[in-house]
């Protein structure tokens, strides 16, 4: 199988620092797993069409007191196909009103951390995501502690004493009232979501709640940008998970249209360069870039 050419810095980091004509966001609760289904369906849209769109992720989740009574969490698999037009950004603004305090649900001190990792930049905020997206998979980890998330953050390349510090801030927490908040005005009932806005219009955006095929996400960023859009190629193989550090067959077979046999003979290929090491979770295997952070460990 030929491995796909790659331009590293169109499809990794999205072509060069121009301004996106759309804004996306993606609303996730970051300790629901099912969430995390829609990940490769991101990364293959992002590595495709991300010179078009910028996207944030908003945390949302089951907070304590955070969302309005009369807010619903519904599954996706539950939810039927609903493009919905949603509000406009104009007027959004903060109070700031949420604070880091002792006792602090677990939920609500993981949604602080990813806040904490933002404020290093979005890069610095999705990297940390991942990695803890991953330490919660590998370790079985339903609660992560400060200790796990202190871990993740050294693990995923961020300055460790900084995110200490933000971490207990009121910045964060500001950040975090506002991901609940946009969440209310956006009437998310369903999550994962993801919301599309055109940057240089008044226009209405449009809501996608729950998982769908691919090209509903690529068809929605179409209609948004109102042109024609075109893929760019996708990455080496080893340069995809140079980046993402850790991702399963099915994900890799999912965004470069694969088989997973075919996905299977060429990690192998990379396993024995030394270049990965694989990981089975329930019959599943996962595979893991080598640095030498983790070295072979």
């Amino acid at each position: 199988m030929d491995k796909q050419e790659s331009k590293h810095t169109v499809p990794i980091s999205s072509s060069k620092c121009e301004p996106k004509s759309v804004e996306a966001y993606l609303f996730i609760d970051p300790l629901c797993k099912d969430c995390w289904e829609i990940e490769p369906l991101i990364i293959k849209l992002w590595l495709e069409y991300g010179k078009y769109f910028s996207l944030r992720h908003i945390v949302t989740g089951k907070v304590e007191g955070a969302i309005s009574p009369s807010h619903k969490w519904n599954k996706p698999a539950n939810i039927r196909f609903v493009w919905e037009k949603t509000t406009s950004l104009q007027g959004f603004s903060c109070d700031g009103k949420v604070y880091m305090h002792s006792g602090a649900s677990t939920p609500y001190i993981t949604s602080l951390a990813i806040k904490a990792a933002e404020l290093q930049g979005r890069k610095a905020g999705s990297k940390f995501l991942r990695k803890l997206q991953e330490c919660i998979l590998l370790e079985n980890i339903a609660k992560p502690n400060i200790d796990t998330l202190l871990i993740c953050a050294k693990q995923s390349g961020i300055d460790v004493e900084e995110f200490k510090q933000d971490l207990h801030s009121v910045s964060a927490a500001k950040a975090f009232q506002c991901d609940l908040k946009f969440t209310n005005e956006m009437h998310i009932t369903e999550i994962p979501s993801l919301v599309f806005f055109h940057a240089n219009s008044n226009e209405e955006g449009i809501k996608i709640g729950g998982i769908y095929c691919y090209d509903v996400y690529v068809q929605v960023l179409k209609e948004i940008v109102k042109e024609e859009i075109e893929p760019q190629p996708l990455p080496s193989l080893e340069l995809l998970l140079e980046h993402v550090q850790f991702i399963s067959t099915k994900e890799i077979a999912f965004i470069y249209n694969y088989s997973e046999n075919e996905t299977e003979r060429e990690m192998k290929k990379l396993l024995l360069k030394r270049k990965v090491r694989m990981i089975d979770i329930n019959r599943e295997h996962y595979w893991k870039w080598i640095t030498k952070e983790n070295d072979l460990v």
